[in-house]
Parts: structure tokens; sequence; C-alpha cells
């Protein structure tokens, strides 16, 4: 946990293991740093600069003749105190660019179109590819969606977060689930259904199966496998979108309606 928390503080793996051997150390030479991951101390230098620099590491004069340097490791509330710095400039970057914005927008509109077809490979990849749905607001979504397929490869705290963020978007959706995907609802709250959840599902008739889904919103729509190829692609097509859509609609009333959820208080009040 603590490796994830200074990754995202931008610290690479050696100066992670930097920062921890000195958190069991009350104080080090660079020397003993360098023993210790097997990495020449030149080197170990510009790391400790780094963490220096971040606030994580201080650099201790030892006052003997040889003017030795010792590095020892803040303590890890200053990890804290980091965060929330970071959090607090964020939000205010945040806040700067909702300004200016519409501005950027419009003036980049015609320069820089974004791909009409753009691929994904693994499930990081694949998230950014559904987030991007999150930019919009106020729109009817559909999907052919294998559910247990998408919960797997992209796990459920994926979709609670997505859901989240669709409902506060007010982006509301039909999906079409294949027999052999259902899943239990009551134990994935995040999937409700009913004018609450903004969303209807329904299951489609027996022997209309798939493992790949696709998700339309606007003139996009984006395709996802199986955990067993774990690739995806996004197309930007007006066309295709159409031809979908007929297709959907077609399969729509064929299917079955699932009961809008009585319960999902719970997940509600987190939005």
């Amino acid at each position: 946990m603590l490796e994830n928390i200074l990754s995202e503080l931008g610290l690479n793996y050696i100066e992670i293991e930097i920062y921890k051997i000195l958190l069991e150390s009350k104080e080090l030479r660079a020397s003993e740093i360098s023993n210790r991951i097997k990495i020449p101390r030149t080197t170990i230098y510009v790391y400790l600069k780094n963490l220096k620099s971040i606030g994580l590491v201080s650099e201790i004069d030892s006052g003997k003749i040889n003017n030795v340097k010792l590095f020892t490791a803040q303590s890890p509330e200053k990890i804290s105190l980091i965060l929330k710095e970071r959090y607090l400039k964020l939000q205010r970057h945040n806040s700067e660019l909702g300004i200016i914005l519409p501005e950027l927008l419009s003036k980049s509109k015609s320069k820089y179109l974004k791909p009409s077809f753009e691929t994904f490979r693994g499930e990081t990849e694949l998230r950014q590819a559904l987030k991007d749905m999150l930019l919009s607001r106020d729109i009817d979504t559909i999907a052919l969606w294998p559910i247990k397929n998408m919960l797997k490869i992209l796990t459920p705290d994926f979709f609670n977060y997505l859901n989240k963020i669709r409902i506060k978007n007010k982006l509301h959706t039909r999906a079409i689930w294949p027999q052999s995907q259902v899943v239990n609802i009551e134990r994935h709250p995040y999937l409700g259904v009913g004018e609450r959840f903004l969303r209807e599902i329904r299951v489609a008739p027996k022997g209309v199966d798939f493992d790949m889904g696709y998700w339309i919103y606007g003139n996009k729509v984006v395709f996802i496998s199986s955990v067993k190829e774990s690739f995806g692609f996004t197309i930007e097509s007006r066309e295709m979108v159409e031809l979908l859509k007929a297709q959907f609609e077609f399969l729509w009333v064929s299917s079955k309606q699932i009961n809008p959820t009585k319960n999902g208080e719970d997940f509600l009040k987190t939005i």
C-alpha cells in the first residue's frame, strides 16, 4: 500500500526503496544506501536529491572533520501533508481549467480532432476508454453488455466508480445482457435498475450469446472484449452508431425486462 501511495507522488521504485530503507534506519550515508540496493553511490545522490525536493528525506551534516553527509527519512506524517498540498493544488487547477476550457475548445475544435479509430489493451487502457463516456452530460446511452465478462476484466470497484459518475452526469443507460451473463444485482448495488439508477436492463432471448460488448454514447461506440483477449477499440462514426442502434432496438423489443431494484439506497447516498 505504501508503494502505491508513493508512486502516486511520482517516485520510481528505487526512490521508494531508498525511502523505506531510511524509514527503518536512523540515518545513513549515501554509500551505505548504495551497498544495500546495489546501485552506484553517484546515482544514489540523484535519487536522494529528488526525495529531498519532495520533502521526504533530509540531509544531516555529521559535524565530523571529513564532513560526511548523512540522510534520514522524514516522518510518514509528511506524506499526508504532501498529499493534501497536491490535492489542494489540483482542485485549484481544475477550477482554473473550468474557466478557460470553453475558450480552449473553441480554438482547438478544428485543429485537434480525435482519431476516428483508437485501440486499447489491458485493464488500465480499457478503463480509460470507458471513462471517455463520462465527459458527456445528459444523454441516452445503450449497451450490449456481457456483464460477467466486464466485471472480470474491469473489476467491481471500477464499475462502482463508473456508475456514480454516470448517474451524477445524468447519463441514462439501456443495456441488454445475455442470459449466460446475468448477475445478482443485489450483490452489485451499483448495477441497480430503475429511474433512480437511470438504467434499464433486459435479458436477451435464449441463444443470443456474446462475450464482447459495446457501449454507445453520442457518435461513439466503445467495444470491449472478454478477459481472455483483453482488448478494445473506440470508433467515432455516426453511420456505425446508427447501424448498431438499429440492431440493438430490434433485439431490445424481444428481450425480457429486469424489474426495478427495490434496494440500493446505500449506494445512491454515496453519489
